[in-house]
């Protein structure tokens, strides 16, 4: 069987959620192929160094694209129709405009259908167009959780058997329990993100999806109380949406000097910095997954959370569950580091609930669809 998989945003420098799914499930499905069948990699630029080397059936095609914008739109339809393949696989829910009858891709959530003034009108419409050109014509829609499965379904009152759950998981070799035991690996990623303990934690785009605004209010209700007057909120991630305003909101509430932002950080220092902080902490208004939630449960901290969308599926009762106000946030966060039973309590389910969650497990569920 001859198989396309797009990888270009699998080969990203600066990889967030869905580039991470696009990278991690990719190589993990390499291990199902068989003799017979052969993957082409669909990039723009060269693979990177961290893809290592590749099983010999595995071939990389560049696609250049001097105009650089809708390559997956136009260039890769190029590709479709004069090097055809058996099934395109697509890890993210844009597809080219000419595809295999079989093309599978992943519609990881469609939070972008329902909550209008969290996402840019124009990246809005752009997710609307991508999405709908998904349902219509791939074979198989992908997506990361049940509740983002139950979304589409209701949203676009399409036939439940066309989708199956793919689910997201985590890097086992970066975020385990040992990472806790290197202090010195955590003071080197305190001392380059410019955080120092005790802190809080988040990761993610700086936007109104995230709630960033909405955990910002709460740690500086948190900072009115003598036992947080040393704490410090790390906000880890690229500016969105939104980020503006919580910049301001840093300045008016008197929190500024507390609330630090490194930007976007490379992935070796993530796994240090979640295992030093006091409590991580992803309020967001919607996610189809959250595959930080796992990152810091596999290290060992307790994740608060807030209790709306795939959250409460994927935290599975291993986090505090909360509205996505301020005060609710400031008060969950509040229990965790106030009760050092309840978040040693929090700490070892935590350590269960990522077992149920791998990408070589993940990687099988795409084989078996994939290679019919």
């Amino acid at each position: 069987m001859r198989i396309g998989i797009d990888a270009s945003r699998a080969n990203f420098a600066h990889r967030t959620g869905t580039e991470w799914y696009a990278f991690h499930l990719t190589r993990a499905f390499f291990a199902y192929l068989r003799p017979t069948d052969e993957v082409l990699l669909y990039v723009k630029e060269p693979l990177r160094p961290e893809w290592g080397s590749l099983p010999a059936n595995v071939h990389v095609r560049v696609l250049h694209w001097p105009p650089r914008k809708l390559w997956t739109q136009l260039r890769l339809s190029w590709e479709m129709v004069f090097h055809r393949v058996d099934v395109l696989f697509v890890p993210a829910h844009t597809i080219p405009f000419i595809a295999p009858k079989r093309t599978v891709t992943t519609l990881h959530d469609i939070g972008f259908m329902h909550a209008e003034g969290l996402y840019g009108v124009s990246e809005r419409a752009y997710h609307r167009f991508s999405a709908k050109l998904a349902l219509k014509h791939c074979s198989t829609i992908l997506t990361v959780s049940e509740f983002s499965k139950q979304d589409i379904c209701k949203t676009f009152t399409i036939d439940p058997g066309r989708i199956q759950v793919v689910p997201n998981a985590y890097d086992k070799k970066a975020f385990n329990r040992e990472v806790r035991d290197d202090q010195k690996c955590m003071t080197e990623a305190q001392n380059l993100a410019g955080v120092h303990q005790p802190y809080l934690m988040t990761i993610g785009r700086i936007e109104k999806k995230k709630n960033t605004l909405g955990l910002v209010k709460a740690f500086a209700i948190l900072k009115q109380q003598e036992k947080y007057k040393d704490y410090q909120l790390l906000l880890v991630g690229s500016e969105g949406l939104g980020a503006e305003e919580v910049r301001t909101a840093c300045a008016t509430l008197g929190i500024r000097a507390d609330v630090i932002q490194p930007g976007w950080l490379a992935a070796d220092v993530v796994p240090a910095l979640m295992a030093g902080a006091r409590a991580f902490v992803l309020p967001s208004f919607f996610e189809g997954f959250g595959i930080p939630v796992l990152e810091a449960m596999a290290v060992g901290t307790p994740v608060v959370c807030s209790n709306v969308t795939s959250l409460p599926e994927v935290s599975g009762g291993a986090a505090e569950l909360v509205t996505t106000d301020a005060q609710a946030i400031a008060d969950g966060i509040s229990r965790v580091c106030t009760n050092a039973s309840y978040a040693e309590d929090l700490r070892q389910k935590g350590y269960d609930r990522v077992k149920a969650f791998s990408w070589e497990s993940s990687a099988k569920l795409l084989a078996g669809i994939i290679l019919q």
